[in-house]
């Protein structure tokens, strides 16, 4: 791996713990040296870091202008739409311009299309810093054009869509506890993980579409829906009973037995409780990184069910 290889791994992992140093970290990168298919998760990066977590968006623009200049004769939609999101936030009129053109020509989408998903992008990036009801009102704006009868699927812009709902919905589900006894803001929460999941049927793998179930359980635990957390987490394990035959997704089976515990908890379904979370429990066992072991036990002691 080349320097820039390595600084980008490295921010990508301390980015939540560390932002200053993930930020010092993406400054150090040369774009032009980075493997084309690294090249979102550093655009990703800019918005988040640099944006989101440390207010500097007009520094997230720049250099997404940046990235997209390297990127001829055909961007990653994934570029398009971080250069977007950035350029929605700053209320930048040309390079929101560029990326809606951009997004079209790639994509064959009308211009409404594509300023409707920058809008959702910009949105996974304001809401987890914003006031409650400043948050709830993003979100739900953002939501609207992209909903079972506005947003059809088979458009090539599902999967971008889709990835934004999936953080809109992360980016809800990790706010403050109390926040999320807001109306609004559940509704929103809801509607994002919902959306999610139709968006990743059509256009996404198998490994997103688990996952997307995965967050569909964790709204419905926020939500106090334990028959709906079951179901989904049920779901998402069907899937990979049913797909990934080589376990390489073995964490993400332990995070759904775990949240199926839960929602067997307060349903009463002891046996059931105790088998998932005895699965969970034997997956998490083998985990050889420590910050995982610590995630996964955060998230057991937090969940309802562990509590009665």
């Amino acid at each position: 791996m080349s320097i820039d290889t390595d600084h980008l791994a490295t921010a990508n992992t301390c980015h939540d713990a560390e932002p200053a140093r993930a930020a010092e970290l993406l400054r150090q990168i040369d774009p032009a040296q980075l493997p084309v298919e690294r090249r979102p998760v550093y655009a990703h990066l800019l918005n988040h870091v640099l944006g989101e977590k440390l207010a500097a968006w007009g520094e997230a623009l720049t250099r997404q202008q940046q990235l997209i200049a390297l990127a001829p004769p055909a961007p990653a939609l994934a570029l398009w739409r971080q250069l977007g999101a950035a350029a929605f936030v700053t209320d930048s009129a040309q390079p929101l311009a560029h990326a809606v053109e951009g997004l079209v020509t790639a994509s064959g989408v009308a211009n409404e299309r594509a300023h409707e998903l920058l809008s959702l992008a910009a949105a996974t990036y304001l809401v987890p810093a914003q006031p409650i009801a400043e948050a709830a009102q993003t979100a739900l704006n953002a939501l609207g054009p992209v909903t079972h009868t506005s947003w059809p699927t088979e458009s090539a812009l599902d999967a971008q869509a889709a990835a934004c709902l999936n953080n809109l919905a992360n980016g809800l589900l990790e706010r403050a506890e109390h926040d999320l006894h807001h109306g609004a803001l559940r509704a929103a929460l809801a509607r994002s993980a919902e959306e999610a999941y139709r968006l990743w049927m059509k256009a996404g793998t198998w490994v997103q579409l688990e996952r997307a179930l995965y967050v569909r359980a964790l709204a419905c635990t926020v939500l106090g829906e334990p028959h709906l957390a079951r179901r989904h987490a049920t779901d998402g394990l069907a899937v990979l009973d049913a797909k990934d035959s080589a376990h390489a997704e073995e964490v993400d089976r332990a995070f759904l037995e775990l949240e199926r515990w839960n929602a067997c908890v307060w349903l009463g379904l002891n046996d059931e409780a105790h088998r998932a979370l005895t699965r969970a429990e034997a997956i998490a066992a083998t985990f050889d990184d420590a910050s995982l072991t610590a995630e996964f036990e955060s998230r057991r002691q937090r969940l309802p069910g562990f509590r009665r």
